[in-house]
């Protein structure tokens, strides 16, 4: 069986090649290979450097394409057309696998008879990050049990059928490559033509925290666009667009009043008042949906 792995990488030599020593360890069965597509977004191509020198001293069949759009639909889908693999990864430049990620991986989706499986991913931090950042924890991602419904789909740590994946057209939608969210756009696509999707604890990937994301400025943009995406996405594809609607209004001004109430009350105390903060801007992106206002975080 193929695995293709698909590497969207942009000006991160240094985290690109510490995620390729990561597959290059992977723990695989005898009948499984790997193949690593790699598509740089950088018109400098500073990833191809690190390509060809690992090349040099590694047996990992990797295959180096460029694409100079700034629009990372169009990215993603050139890594998907090229990806031979019965079974398609996605990992981001950013990140680095665990040596048996792979492995749990494949165990989760053969268990759980699952289209795709999404899995754990924890923050590590660029020495200097101040310490608010860390104890308060606003980088961590939920993580679930094994085999229960991925709450949130992401390219971040995920493996799909190839032929699922395929079936939509694209697959990634290039209206979203400047907003972000395409992933999410695609995978609730797939959840409503009725793929599984599932969670898988075991497989571990680390996702790397810059100092220059460390910052609140940088989490509120985040967390207004995760809740401006996350609510567009929820009515693009209701079947009952007037309840739907109704349901995400109603509970974004709820959820907004009680983050603020909480905010107030918990002032004094920086890091529970920097939590109900961002939840009241990712409200207030849930509410911008409806107004149809578009953010470009990519841009």
């Amino acid at each position: 069986m193929l695995i293709s792995c698909c590497v969207n990488t942009y000006k991160r030599p240094i985290l690109l090649k510490k995620l390729l020593l990561s597959l290059e360890k992977q723990k695989l069965e005898k009948d499984w290979k790997l193949e690593i597509i790699i598509v740089d977004n950088d018109e400098l191509e500073q990833g191809k450097l690190v390509v060809e020198e690992f090349r040099k001293c590694s047996n990992l069949n990797i295959h180096y394409y460029t694409q100079p759009i700034k629009n990372i639909s169009v990215t993603r889908n050139k890594g998907v057309k090229f990806a031979k693999g019965e079974i398609i990864m996605f990992i981001d430049d950013d990140g680095f696998a665990a040596e048996d990620w792979i492995f749990e991986m494949m165990k989760c989706m053969e268990n759980y008879e699952a289209d795709a499986v999404f899995g754990t991913v924890l923050p590590y931090y660029e020495e200097g990050v101040p310490e608010l950042y860390i104890k308060g924890k606003f980088f961590d991602r939920l993580i679930q049990n094994t085999g229960e419904p991925a709450t949130y789909k992401r390219t971040t740590n995920c493996l799909i059928k190839s032929v699922v994946l395929k079936q939509i057209n694209g697959p990634f939608d290039p209206k979203d490559g400047l907003t972000g969210g395409e992933d999410s756009n695609l995978f609730e696509k797939l959840r409503v033509l009725g793929a599984k999707l599932v969670f898988c604890k075991e497989g571990i990937v680390h996702d790397h925290v810059p100092i220059n994301r460390a910052n609140l400025k940088w989490l509120i943009q985040r967390k207004f666009r995760e809740g401006l995406g996350f609510t567009a996405i929820k009515l693009k594809h209701a079947n009952r667009t007037f309840l739907t609607g109704f349901y995400y209004f109603l509970r974004a001004i709820i959820f907004l009043f009680i983050s603020f109430v909480l905010f107030l009350v918990c002032f004094p105390f920086k890091i529970q008042r920097t939590k109900w903060l961002l939840n009241c801007i990712s409200n207030i992106g849930h509410l911008s949906a409806f107004a149809k206002i578009e953010y470009r975080e990519y841009e």
